[in-house]
């Protein structure tokens, strides 16, 4: 289950009309009630959720305050290295050991965890991350733990899926 799965659900019942779809932008969802005249607003915000509109659609984020509680909430697996996945797993433990909390500078590395993990997919994230967390660095920014716990729950999960022969 993606870390998404439950905001999506959350959101969901939030938002009693239109769609909500993944965002390809700087935010995690999208939707169009305010075009359908439905002013979720008030309620997102009091759930914890950033949303801004533009052009008759809203773009949804989750707050600070609420990828902390996500943080919070996720559990702490290790799964065993495998060969496929080996530097994924590298690039994890490195963020788990010498991650700091999410910070607002932060924010978009661990959103873009969050939507490549929820693709299921990988080799986006592996191309991407290496660039990224050296950006973060160059510019002396404390890299977030949370990506590397997202990436590594990510990898549980599929280690659990898979039948071990």
């Amino acid at each position: 289950m993606s870390a998404l799965d439950l905001w999506r659900s959350e959101l969901r019942a939030l938002i009693p009309r239109g769609f909500l779809r993944r965002d390809q932008g700087e935010g995690l969802f999208l939707s169009d009630f305010p075009r359908r005249g439905v002013d979720a607003f008030p309620a997102l915000k009091a759930a914890g959720f950033d949303a801004v509109e533009i052009r008759g659609l809203a773009r949804i984020d989750g707050s600070l305050d609420k990828y902390r509680e996500l943080e919070a909430a996720l559990p702490a697996f290790t799964p065993a290295p495998r060969d496929d996945t080996l530097y994924l797993f590298s690039l994890a433990r490195r963020l788990t050991r010498f991650g700091g909390d999410i910070t607002a500078e932060t924010l978009p590395l661990v959103r873009m965890t969050l939507l490549c993990l929820d693709e299921k997919d990988d080799s986006f994230l592996l191309r991407r991350l290496p660039g990224d967390m050296a950006l973060a660095q160059r510019q002396r920014l404390v890299l977030p733990r949370m990506a590397g716990q997202l990436i590594l729950n990510f990898l549980y999960d599929q280690e659990r899926r898979e039948p071990s022969c």
